[in-house]
């Protein structure tokens, strides 16, 4: 009985991953989870595998003359540490040869440490073509041994999760906590100018979180908000309760139309920055400590009285301060109706922003993708490596109360627009 070599498991393996059936358990919303690592894996595989068919001169089973001595004798793991943690490879055990086997890759992974997701991220930078693919591969492991239908393999497979991705049905997904948030990059060739690029990230009725969407956005508008919102919802989204959102014009207004009834936070760390930016340098500080016993309070009640207060009291002094503070002061303090344990993850877009950071990082050293599509592909691949490290949110039976009576609320505010309207 002929043994199947790794990288032939660890293709089916890739090929299950692609196709969301992998192993049970496995969320269905978030399929390059394990991905980008089981494609590194089996990409370095192939490698060392044809590295031992070089050395022999023939392929796995082929007969007929030998054109060297010796003859493969099973496998041997080998540990490689990589950025993302200890990968094991199998590594071709030969015999009876005229020389020692050493896998040149298995050497060169032995004195550094790799950056294989980077890789993968690489190959989307490079726009996916088998030329680019093989050149990246070369740069980072000195000599590319991959076939051109292996890589004509792997970029395929890639496109095609992605796209799987941006097209997969939301309907399975119980939003609770919606967070919504823009980056810029330069996502178009022949020009200079750098598009938006938008993003929805969202924590489910059982805590888990989860990447929704990405897309292009130009200039994050209003319209380009509404499109993004409603691709999702055409993809069974169903209404969030909360929204949490920078404050931009154009995406207020998007989610405001969209979902009337839900309720809505503005990120309080954009809002202080508009507060303070109305002000005198001398008064910042002071003016930041006040503001901070507004949104920071106990309670929601006592939120808005003391907002009230703070704002009567500067009026006068600091009208366009106050201004921007008593326009959005309820919305600024929407999160302290929800859950307490919840409360520092949902009164401000951070988490979205560092995730939005990460992606930043990763691409300013590109001075232009060559496609739309391989820049969302970049940022994607990143948030999905970065989304190994996210924690949901406690979800115990008194919390899943508390949120049933906000929803409550929601449906009825629903109604009533509805009967106005």
């Amino acid at each position: 009985m002929k043994r199947v070599p790794p990288s032939v498991r660890m293709k089916e393996e890739v090929t299950a991953l692609l196709r969301g059936d992998a192993e049970e358990g496995v969320p269905s919303q978030a399929p390059m989870q394990g991905f980008v690592r089981s494609l590194a894996r089996y990409m370095l595989q192939v490698t060392i595998e044809q590295e031992a068919s070089d050395f022999l001169g023939r392929e796995h089973y082929r007969r007929g003359k030998r054109l060297r001595r010796g003859w493969r004798n099973g496998y041997e793991p080998k540990g490689v540490q990589t950025e993302s943690g200890l990968m094991e490879l199998s590594v071709p055990q030969l015999r009876a040869t005229e020389g020692r086997f050493r896998p040149q890759l298995v050497e060169r992974l032995g004195t550094r440490s790799v950056d294989l997701e980077g890789l993968v991220r690489g190959m989307y930078v490079r726009g996916l073509s088998t030329q680019d693919v093989e050149d990246l591969y070369g740069e980072s492991f000195g000599k590319s041994r991959l076939s051109k239908t292996t890589v004509s393999r792997i970029t395929q497979k890639l496109n095609a999760d992605f796209e799987a991705w941006r097209k997969r049905d939301l309907s399975d997904l119980n939003v609770v906590y919606l967070f919504l948030d823009g980056q810029y990059h330069a996502a178009r060739q022949g020009s200079s100018e750098k598009e938006g690029v938008l993003s929805a990230y969202a924590l489910l009725e059982d805590g888990r979180p989860v990447l929704l969407h990405l897309d292009i956005g130009p200039r994050e508008s209003y319209d380009a908000w509404l499109s993004f919102l409603q691709d999702m919802v055409a993809r069974g989204l169903k209404d969030p309760l909360l929204v949490i959102f920078d404050g931009a014009p154009g995406l207020n207004k998007a989610v405001r139309r969209m979902w009337p009834g839900a309720f809505r936070q503005r990120c309080q760390v954009h809002k202080m920055r508009n507060i303070l930016a109305k002000l005198p340098r001398g008064m910042q500080g002071p003016m930041k400590r006040l503001v901070q016993q507004v949104f920071l309070a106990p309670s929601h009640a006592l939120a808005l009285k003391r907002g009230r207060a703070l704002i009567a009291r500067f009026r006068d002094r600091y009208p366009a301060a106050m201004e921007c503070l008593e326009r959005d002061l309820e919305e600024c303090v929407t999160y302290l109706r929800f859950p307490a344990s919840h409360h520092h993850r949902i009164r401000t877009t951070n988490r979205l922003e560092r995730l939005n950071g990460e992606g930043r990082r990763r691409t300013k050293v590109i001075p232009r993708f060559p496609t739309e599509g391989s820049c969302l592909a970049l940022l994607f691949s990143t948030l999905v490596t970065a989304s190994k490290r996210w924690r949901g949110v406690k979800m115990s039976p008194a919390e899943i109360r508390q949120l049933q009576q906000l929803r409550a609320e929601t449906v009825t505010i629903s109604m009533a627009q509805e009967a106005v309207a």
